[in-house]
């Protein structure tokens, strides 16, 4: 076998590197299993010979891979080593990458159709598996291939009646999809949260009237529908010239016009997801003159109750539109960011996060001078956090990575934590969970964690990464609730009569969604979760009881835990109500209309009349909606 090609990932905005840095990961346990380069490259079709296949392999490790090779890798990883499955797959991280990678023209969404559709459903089986209902996730997803493939198929025609006619012939089955496909959507984020989002985008770009109502919905009014934004950014990238393009222009821009006000109903504001899907759409639907990304960009980097990420994100985005589209705006942005510098820099809007300003001005002002989209090195800052931050990349040298994948996991470590542009982040950390390296990263993370102990929002940016790798084994329950409950007892020690610093609130927000996304998985084990909430009763407890305006101040981690309670629910014990039932009871007349309406709707189909648990995927059959007008 050939050395192995080393994968550094030297530049975060190049999905060919993360897809080969991912490529390598994945390939990594087949080699240690005895599998040459050569018979996997055979396996996965990348020639008829295994001597002619593993020149193909190396060539795409070294120079990027096709959607036809990448597919191929997908089945052979797939069939050999099949525990792999939970890092998702190779195909399906290339169309989430596609984000910052957009090109005109129908022939980009017609490569990106057939790259989500690597799984593929014969049409004549569709009518027969769609007339029963899904009795699981991965049935959902794989009803979903079977019609879209059906609609693939047809667009291959490019006649717009044949599409019509499969709207009108799968009507009923577009819409029990569409609604089950936004609750797979907005669960914790794992391969099939990522697969339903890219699907129910795909499905919407293909019967868009008939699908963005119950979108709408969702984002207007559920407070998990801040995950249904990432569906809205895929229908954007699957949407070419079709006929309903400014219906589905209009529609977005009203959105992102809202979506200020949406964020304040949202279980998880700081995700920045809106600004995601803002800074997916085309240049020519927001031209200069008529801008109106950039006018929801402006509007999220100088609100003050917006969090540090969603203000880094924003700001970033300007001034990376400007460049990478050479607007002719660009002078006049940079004059108005470096008064956004400024104000960062004096950090008067924090004070207390005023290291996390200072980081966000340090790197927009790197960026610009440097005339750069996006940072892939950093500010030399004497300060501890990020000594802490380089301290626990260098551990990574010490936790058995591969040497050829060593420097790319340090790299895509510090774009978790110190990068600034949201989107860009969220790939650092989907290229580690689908490589499979999420394990030793997590082990940093943690390390980081027990090391830097000042800064709240830093600490709340590791907790977050940490809920998205999905390492849920018992070190990371030890992790996970000792940074919550030292998150807890920091905000508690506040002084009698005085609110908690912001950065401390949000700190334990980040911490209980860390806790549910990573135990309130399903196939994670009823045991972990129960522990972890065992271990949580205090403060789970003590956020149920607030009353009056000490509950309302402490809106935001309340609204954590009830999603907390609701993915770590227990059957109930010779009709004793389990905790989670019995807390989100109190939590369902929570002053916070937020955490009541969240807290009512699990009540409404979690717990069945017989004791058990139903999965959340059951309320789409079963109690109220969460999506109606508050």
């Amino acid at each position: 076998m050939p050395p192995h090609i080393g994968q550094d990932v030297t530049d975060i905005s190049s999905a060919d590197q993360l897809l080969r840095y991912a490529a390598a990961g994945q390939l990594q346990p087949l080699a240690q299993r005895g599998y040459t380069q050569e018979r996997i490259a055979l396996g996965a079709g990348l020639g008829g010979s295994s001597r002619t296949a593993g020149p193909v392999l190396a060539t795409a490790l070294r120079s990027g891979f096709s959607a036809k090779q990448l597919s191929g890798l997908d089945d052979i990883i797939g069939t050999l080593a099949p525990e792999l499955h939970r890092a998702g797959r190779l195909s399906a991280l290339a169309v989430r990458l596609s984000a910052d990678q957009r090109e005109n023209g129908d022939n980009h969404v017609a490569r990106l159709r057939e790259t989500a559709l690597a799984l593929h459903v014969p049409p004549s089986w569709t009518t027969r598996m769609l007339a029963s209902t899904p009795a699981s996730r991965i049935e959902v997803l794989t009803h979903g291939v079977g019609l879209l493939s059906e609609f693939v198929t047809a667009g291959k025609m490019s006649q717009h009646a044949v599409i019509g006619d499969l709207r009108v012939r799968h009507r009923r089955e577009i819409d029990q999809l569409a609604r089950r496909l936004i609750l797979a959507s907005v669960e914790p984020p794992t391969w099939r949260t990522y697969e339903a989002q890219t699907l129910l985008g795909m499905l919407a770009s293909y019967a868009f009237e008939q699908v963005k109502d119950s979108l709408e919905r969702k984002l207007r009014y559920s407070p998990l529908g801040f995950r249904v934004w990432r569906a809205v950014t895929m229908l954007v990238e699957f949407t070419g010239d079709d006929s309903h393009t400014e219906a589905i222009r209009g529609w977005v821009r009203v959105l992102l016009r809202d979506s200020t006000e949406l964020r304040k109903r949202s279980l998880d504001a700081g995700s920045g997801y809106d600004l995601e899907l803002a800074l997916a759409v085309p240049s020519a639907w927001s031209p200069p003159g008529d801008d109106w990304v950039g006018d929801v960009l402006r509007e999220r980097v100088h609100d003050h109750e917006a969090t540090l990420r969603e203000r880094g994100t924003a700001a970033m985005g300007l001034w990376q539109r400007a460049f990478t589209e050479d607007r002719p705006d660009q002078p006049a942005i940079k004059d108005e960011l470096q008064g956004v510098i400024a104000d960062f820099t004096a950090a008067e809007s924090r004070p207390d996060a005023r290291a996390g300003l200072r980081w966000i001005a340090a790197t927009l002002e790197k960026v610009m001078a440097e005339r750069e989209a996006v940072c892939n090195s950093w500010p030399d800052i004497d300060e501890p956090w990020y000594r802490h931050v380089r301290d626990a990349a260098d551990e990574l040298s010490k936790v058995g990575i591969p040497d050829h994948l060593v420097t790319g996991t340090k790299n895509l470590f510090l774009h978790m934590i110190l990068q600034n542009a949201g989107m860009y982040r969220r790939h650092a950390i989907e290229t580690v969970v689908t490589s499979g390296m999420n394990h030793p990263v997590a082990i940093a993370l943690a390390s980081l964690l027990r090391t830097e102990t000042n800064e709240a929002w830093l600490r709340s940016r590791v907790q977050a990464v940490l809920g998205f790798l999905q390492r849920n084994d018992v070190s990371a329950q030890a992790d996970l609730t000792r940074s919550c409950l030292r998150a807890y007892q920091n905000l508690a020690s506040a002084s009698p009569g005085t609110a908690p610093d912001r950065s401390q609130r949000t700190e334990v927000h980040a911490s209980l969604l860390a806790v549910a996304d990573c135990f309130g998985t399903a196939g994670v084990g009823g045991d972990r979760g129960r522990d972890v909430r065992e271990l949580l009763r205090r403060p789970l407890t003590e956020l149920a009881d607030a009353q009056g305006d000490d509950a309302l101040i402490m809106r935001r981690p309340a609204r954590a835990a009830a999603y907390l309670l609701a993915l770590t629910a227990q059957p109930r014990v010779n009709g004793k109500l389990d905790l989670s039932e019995e807390l989100l009871e109190k939590l369902a007349t929570h002053p916070d209309p937020v955490t009541r309406r969240l807290s009512a709707w699990v009540l409404s189909f979690r717990f069945a009349e017989d004791g058990a648990v139903r999965p959340v995927r059951a309320a789409a059959e079963f109690g109220m909606a969460d999506d109606t007008p508050f």
